[in-house]
């Protein structure tokens, strides 16, 4: 489908090497292209006719070992948005009604990256977080799903601030951690920021610990992503805004639970100067002793999907690349993780339709530890343009993957599965 690069010319490959200097690494948007290395798109088989699963929004899933699968979305009931949640015992052929997880005088918020998430516990937890009356909101349920507890208030300010963008992540040790970008610190971040803050609860979602601020002057509406070390770690991923606008991806550590943070890395040393928000967070996984953050980036006045690896738990980064191909117009990537490899689901228009301007589809590639990247595969859609896509991996080389299509009907959470086939 995309163009392959013929074979270097001598002059272009001694081009390069002044380009990329003694170190060989690519640490700017220049390198980035030049770097890349790919191979044929991931081996997946998707069902050709993806189907809608809900009326609304942010599809969230999580699946069991025995292939059941639970549902979190936003959707319309009694004429008002809320939290809904469902669950299929047939792989997805067919989901349950939608029924909410919190109560009716809740005022809640979805949109974009801004959507609801869902997560397991160790045993029988199932946890919901979402915006509710502008604070993050959390609920679980200890009967399958069949009632969720009365929502607590993540956030423990005491203002009117806005709080949302949160990421919810469950650790190795059953302990819950919530982050979120907050508007309670806007008199000393710079203009237009928030600060990031985390929680952390430690009895299964009960009750949450005084909130941590991790950084102040945080891109305001760019999602953060959390994950865990082999070894107690928890990483954070952000965008953040130096001087002169300049947005840059990076990490930060704790080794204690997240009580305290090392000061965060930058990702890249050149970074994106934008006078706005893009609506793009970074996504990251911990795979194989390797740390993967992939983000949306529009240097150089190019829209690119950027990947890059860590080693050394989030000390440095190498491998730093981009990893959409010739699509166009990409956007909203999101890490899943199988065994040894990464596997990166983001939307973006292909090339080859309309001129580049069909509406846009899920594309997903594989991305190793030694930088190899495959090519992007699409996946079918209904046809309205896809926005938000998300990939869960599911038992047996089971992967789903949701998004948001809008159409005559409103918003409708998609649903399209797939088999990953055996290496040849």
């Amino acid at each position: 489908m995309f163009c392959r690069i013929k074979r270097p010319s001598i002059f272009l490959l001694f081009l390069l090497a002044v380009l990329t200097g003694p170190g060989g690494g690519a640490l700017d948007g220049h390198m980035a292209q030049a770097e890349t290395v790919s191979s044929a798109g991931p081996s997946i088989e998707w069902e050709p006719a993806p189907k809608a699963i809900g009326q609304g929004n942010s599809g969230q899933l999580s699946i069991s070992a025995s292939e059941a699968i639970k549902l979190l979305y936003a959707g319309k009931d009694k004429g008002k948005t809320r939290i809904l949640y469902s669950h299929s015992h047939n792989m997805g052929d067919s989901f349950s009604p939608g029924h909410a997880v919190h109560g009716e005088a809740e005022k809640v918020s979805s949109h974009g990256e801004n959507g609801p998430q869902l997560e397991t516990g160790l045993g029988i937890e199932i946890y919901a977080t979402w915006e509710g009356n502008q604070d993050v909101r959390f609920a679980r349920s200890m009967d399958f799903g069949r009632n969720f507890s009365e929502s607590v208030r993540v956030n423990d300010d005491e203002g009117d601030a806005f709080q949302s963008f949160f990421d919810t992540e469950v650790a190795p040790d059953g302990a819950v951690y919530v982050a979120w970008l907050d508007g309670r610190d806007k008199a000393t971040n710079k203009p237009g920021t928030f600060s990031l803050y985390i929680s952390r609860s430690q009895d299964r979602g009960t009750t949450f610990s005084k909130n941590v601020k991790i950084a102040g002057d945080i891109c305001p509406c760019c999602r953060p992503s959390i994950t865990f070390g082999s070894s107690g770690e928890v990483f954070i991923a952000w965008r953040h805004v130096y001087d002169n606008h300049e947005r840059v991806v990076v990490v930060a550590a704790s080794r204690d639970g997240g009580q305290t943070w090392a000061e965060p890395v930058r990702v890249t040393q050149t970074g994106w100067v934008i006078d706005g928000c893009p609506h793009a967070g970074p996504s990251m996984r911990y795979i194989g002793g390797k740390l993967y953050v992939t983000w949306y980036t529009a240097i150089d006045r190019r829209a690119v999907i950027k990947l890059a690896v860590s080693d050394d738990q989030g000390r440095s980064f190498k491998h730093v690349k981009e990893i959409q191909g010739g699509v166009l117009d990409p956007t909203h990537p999101y890490i899943a993780e199988s065994k040894d490899a990464a596997y990166v689901i983001f939307q973006g228009r292909d090339p080859q339709l309309k001129s580049g301007w069909a509406p846009a589809r899920a594309w997903v590639v594989q991305a190793h530890g030694d930088g190899s990247v495959t090519d992007p595969q699409g996946l079918p859609s209904k046809g309205n343009g896809v926005a938000y896509p998300y990939l869960f991996m599911g038992n047996g080389g089971r992967v789903y993957a949701t998004w948001t299509e809008f159409g005559e009907q409103g918003a409708e959470v998609i649903l399209c599965r797939g088999r990953i086939q055996p290496q040849s």
